[in-house]
């Protein structure tokens, strides 16, 4: 969620003096104030911070410096002593909204949603037209799914506030929650009207573009996420410039990850076509999907690190979701082969040996995906609404539930299913390819399994991630994959009776 603090100006001026001396030390105060707060407002963090505590040494009782302070402290990560800092405001002067709204937004920093909504709900009680302080409860319930209250706060805000970039982008959000991607469209094209750097709008953009299955919009407006500061990696720099889509014929191309395991195992597929084009190609990939590359044989060179890339020298380098763009891919061209990672075939052997069943359709599951995720609560299959799948007979249901702790997650309710322990990527690519079908929801284990070319079943909530598009049933990116999707947010079962069903129909054509 976009975290909107308040815009840095004094809403109270340092407390009023009646002598002649007390009048000289207000105005001197006033002069420190304005001081400190040109410095916070050109981002000089440590002096901002600095003066604010000189002024509060000599008078604690000015709530604007308190909640100033407390902005800055949480501007540079010290969200626990900010929320102590905008508390003490409060204690002062609880009458002022932007104070409640800024704490609201240090304390979902810190994790504490409920009571951030709380906080954020009395901000609108004590200004119920502050722009915001809406966008951001609204921001908070998406996290929770409570997409139908969101939306109204989010349209009162925009109505409140017309021209706050950030509020334009925040309904963005919740129109693309709801799969109105054209109405979304139109509010972060307002939102970038209105501030034509907003990175994260520009991002939104990008993602809503993908949704829509406009590949060359979508993959170009890209760019801006290494602008966009809650980006979760960095640009690279290297000697060798990076590659802009010009020839590579007879030059080397090092491709690397920048994102989750899921984005790097759909996107290492260009690295063939980066080859095609007669390009020498080396791969930074995970320890654990390194293997996986080098059997398939996609890339000259894999690497773990950038410092093999480095020793053996490079033309050009590109981040692996520039790719796309630079190949110039639209819906009708992404490179779908009907695979292209590939198991260790002795260690196939072996876990069919270890995972044997009653002989029946070998199919794996996945119900659960990466628990720190934000998106994960819409993701995650409730257990006890598995019961179709325990209900179905000739199945040999295998878990895919692993990494840390996958084993000694919560199993489905009545379902029995075979344990596979935890265990390195290479050993779930070998099961999954030891497996008649994949049942999964949209995890990682749904991309390699696509990726392996094995038959797999992904179940999306009901606005899932760009790349499964809008209603098809199919992958334009991988072949074995057939979506079964949300009718409305939260509603798993008719998905997961439609599973059974597909399920058992492979059964009954396998016999």
């Amino acid at each position: 969620m976009t975290v909107q603090l308040i815009v840095l100006m004094a809403t109270a001026c340092p407390k009023a003096a009646h002598s002649d001396a007390a009048l000289m030390n207000r105005a001197e105060e006033k002069t420190a104030f304005d001081a400190a707060l040109r410095d916070h407002q050109a981002g000089n963090l440590p002096a901002a911070i600095a003066a604010y505590r000189g002024i509060l040494d000599r008078d604690p009782e000015m709530p604007d410096v308190w909640h100033l302070l407390g902005v800055a402290l949480h501007q540079t990560g010290n969200s626990t002593v900010a929320r102590q800092m905008i508390e003490t405001a409060i204690a002062l002067n609880d009458g002022v909204a932007d104070y409640h709204n800024n704490l609201g937004m240090i304390l979902v920093a810190l994790g504490e949603r409920a009571a951030a909504e709380h906080t954020l709900r009395q901000a609108i009680r004590i200004a119920p037209t502050g722009g915001k302080a809406l966008a951001n409860l609204a921001g908070l319930l998406r996290t929770r799914g409570a997409l139908d209250e969101a939306f109204d706060l989010s349209a009162r805000a925009v109505a409140m506030a017309p021209g706050d970039a950030e509020v334009q982008n925040n309904l963005g959000n919740v129109l693309k929650d709801v799969a109105r991607l054209d109405d979304a469209l139109a509010a972060y094209d307002r939102a970038i009207a209105l501030r034509g750097d907003f990175a994260l709008a520009h991002w939104n953009r990008a993602l809503a573009l993908l949704t829509l299955g406009r590949y060359p919009e979508g993959f170009a407006e890209l760019a801006w996420r290494w602008r966009w500061g809650g980006f979760p990696a960095k640009p690279r720099t290297y000697p060798a410039p990076l590659w802009n889509g010009g020839d590579i014929h007879g030059r080397t191309l090092f491709i690397y990850p920048e994102q989750g395991l899921g984005d790097t195992i759909q996107f290492v597929r260009y690295a063939a076509l980066a080859q095609a084009c007669g390009a020498r190609v080396i791969v930074e990939a995970p320890a654990d999907l390194a293997p996986l590359i080098e059997r398939a044989n996609i890339a000259d060179i894999v690497t773990t690190d950038d410092a093999t890339a480095i020793v053996e020298g490079f033309d050009f380098h590109a981040p692996l979701l520039d790719l796309p763009h630079r190949f110039a891919v639209s819906l009708d061209v992404v490179l779908a082969p009907p695979s292209y990672l590939v198991a260790d075939p002795a260690r196939i052997a072996e876990l069919r040996v270890a995972t044997p069943g009653a002989g029946g359709l070998r199919v794996g599951i996945n119900w659960s995906g990466n628990p720190n995720s934000p998106v994960e609560r819409f993701r995650s299959l409730p257990l006890d609404a598995l019961a179709p799948f325990a209900d179905l007979t000739g199945v040999d249901w295998i878990s895919l539930q692993r990494g840390p702790g996958g084993d000694a997650l919560p199993r489905p309710l009545g379902l029995t299913v075979i344990e596979t322990g935890e265990g390195l990527l290479g050993d779930t690519a070998a099961l999954i390819a030891g497996l008649d079908l994949v049942v999964t929801t949209d995890t990682a284990v749904a991309h390699l399994a696509g990726a392996l070319g094995v038959p797999t079943f992904v179940m999306l909530h009901q606005a899932p991630d760009w790349r499964w598009l809008l209603a098809r049933s199919d992958s334009p990116w991988y072949p074995s994959i057939r979506l079964f999707r949300q009718g409305k947010p939260g509603d798993w079962p008719p998905v997961i009776a439609a599973v059974a069903d597909a399920v058992d129909k492979m059964r009954a054509e396998r016999v």
